[in-house]
């Protein structure tokens, strides 16, 4: 059922930030249960300017207010919005998330007021995430419906929604072939779920990036990969910390940004594949950051949603697949047709039969797309997207002495024939680069070893 009114949110701003204030708009419009309000786009021909403002600040159930280096410095019609939010505010009881500083920029806000509220950072991680719970969390006490009718929606402007079983792990049992019982992730890992890593505390804890297992072209163990990913995460850290403060002399920045400790992946600020479709697989990932992923998963298990989902699974170990692990939960890889849909001993031929299954190159989407949007695609097993949307890591090598490790699955970028389970990709692991890096169709799923 459709909320019976929706969440009016009050964008209070200086003219200056109109650019990236506007961008906060759109986003906002996207969520059919909060009915924002922008000057441009809600003051209508004829209306008094400061009466609309006033009013629309009053009656209101949220006000964000929207801050800068610019709008903090300024003087005017901004600060004469603030002082009327804070005025309202203050009638409101005191536990009632009613006012939002939102920074745009490294900025200090000027109102004591303000100063006592817990911002949120709209250029960090996340940010969006974050104030989308705040205005959830307000619209839940005025007993506004939130939820969205869960839908597949492959546009720019895909609604966000909790995948029911995003976080379930789906049981592979031991045969003639592989003698232990091993769970795989359902899906690829998604945007949300790798977010979480980057907002972590201790994300650049050297302990996520040390010693991955190594595994060779047999997938038999051969030690570890000792510190060779916490140097590639250093060394990539600083080149990033370097490429923004050079972004940054560019635009001639008046702000100062304190150096980050999180590495993003490499296209996390592409509207087609990055932070703002949650759902869809993370991609722009090296295989060293893949494995750091896996064991901050694992050291943090008991305290993520994954433990709730899998109550049975108490792994040993967390890690990325093996390539018969994944072949296994696949379906198997005969014969060389077949794709993770297809029942033993059958093979798809008929390309309108792929693309109801799978997000490929002869789509035309031209991008990544949310984990469970091909229900038809699942393996036997249950798993899904193993046929095209991404590349997938392996944890072992492509051949012996080779720096190459494996990619299975095919992707959005390749034609159908790839995505056939037994097509085999392959990479380093410190690719893709940041400088110029074209990668956009590779990810990971991980399993759990009892």
């Amino acid at each position: 059922m459709p909320p019976t009114r929706k969440l009016k949110v009050f964008l209070c701003h200086a003219s200056e930030d109109k650019p990236k204030v506007r961008e906060l708009y759109k986003k906002l419009v996207a969520e059919t249960w909060i009915q924002p309000w922008l000057d441009e786009e809600d003051l209508l021909p004829g209306q008094d300017f400061d009466l609309a403002i006033y009013k629309a600040a009053r009656d209101a159930d949220i006000i964000i207010i929207c801050l800068s280096s610019i709008s903090v410095k300024k003087e005017g019609y901004v600060n004469k919005e603030i002082r009327r939010a804070l005025d309202v505010a203050d009638e409101k009881l005191e536990d009632t998330i009613y006012m939002i500083p939102l920074r745009l920029d490294d900025c200090q806000p000027s109102f004591e007021k303000l100063k006592k509220l817990h911002w949120a950072d709209y250029f960090t991680p996340n940010a969006h995430e974050k104030l989308i719970k705040s205005l959830r969390l307000r619209a839940e006490s005025l007993q506004i419906q939130t939820l969205e009718q869960k839908a597949v929606n492959i546009s720019n402007s895909e609604p966000y929604y909790e995948i029911p079983d995003l976080y379930k792990f789906i049981e592979i049992p031991k045969d003639k072939d592989i003698p232990y019982t091993f769970y795989i992730g359902k899906y690829p890992v998604t945007n949300s779920q790798y977010e979480r890593f980057l907002n972590a505390p201790d994300f650049a804890n050297p302990v996520y990036w040390v010693e991955f297992p190594k595994f060779d072209e047999t997938c038999e163990r051969i030690g570890d990969w000792g510190k060779k990913g916490l140097s590639w995460f250093r060394e990539k850290l600083e080149q990033s910390n370097s490429l923004r403060e050079l972004r940054e002399e560019l635009e001639k920045s008046k702000s100062h940004y304190p150096k980050s400790k999180v590495l993003l992946p490499r296209h996390w600020d592409d509207e087609r594949f990055g932070k703002t479709n949650p759902n869809n697989p993370v991609v722009g990932i090296s295989w060293f950051e893949a494995n750091a992923y896996c064991e901050w998963l694992f050291q943090n298990w008991y305290n993520l949603s994954e433990s709730k989902a899998n109550a049975p699974l108490k792994p040993q170990s967390i890690r990325l697949p093996l390539e018969f692990e994944w072949s296994k939960a696949s379906g198997g890889i005969n014969p060389e047709g077949r794709y993770a849909w297809d029942e033993i001993g059958k093979e798809t031929t008929s390309l309108k039969e792929i693309l109801r299954r799978a997000n490929v190159e002869e789509s035309g989407i031209g991008k990544t797309t949310a984990v469970d949007a091909y229900p038809l695609g699942k393996s036997l097993y249950g798993v899904m997207d193993m046929s095209g949307n991404i590349w997938e890591w392996q944890a072992n090598y492509l051949i012996d002495k080779n720096q190459y490790l494996v990619l299975r699955g095919g992707s959005w970028s390749s034609n159908s024939a790839n995505a056939r389970v037994a097509l085999r990709h392959s990479n380093v692991p410190g690719y893709p680069d940041l400088l110029g890096s074209w990668d956009y169709f590779t990810g990971f799923r991980v399993v759990g070893i009892l």
